[in-house]
């Protein structure tokens, strides 16, 4: 969890290069098949992060200082 959200915030900073954040915002086009929704690595860090939306997420991201310490912080689900 903690090494997903310290890249997520390298990438939503824009310090891992254009590529990487390009890949972030890119929406695949058409349809999906029948069956529940996937979860994807933006879902994971909106949830874990607090965050309502990707913008929302990027502007806590953009706040190197309270983006670590949220974090370091960051309680898993195993209490570790």
């Amino acid at each position: 969890m903690k090494w997903k959200l310290k890249y997520a915030g390298d990438i939503m900073r824009g310090s891992s290069g254009p590529l990487l954040q390009l890949s972030l915002e890119w929406k695949i086009e058409g349809k999906r098949g029948q069956g529940r929704p996937r979860r994807n690595w933006m879902d994971d860090v909106k949830e874990w992060s607090g965050s309502t939306s990707y913008g929302d997420t990027k502007r806590k991201a953009e706040n190197r200082e309270k983006w670590r310490d949220m974090v370091a912080h960051l309680r898993t689900e195993g209490g570790t």
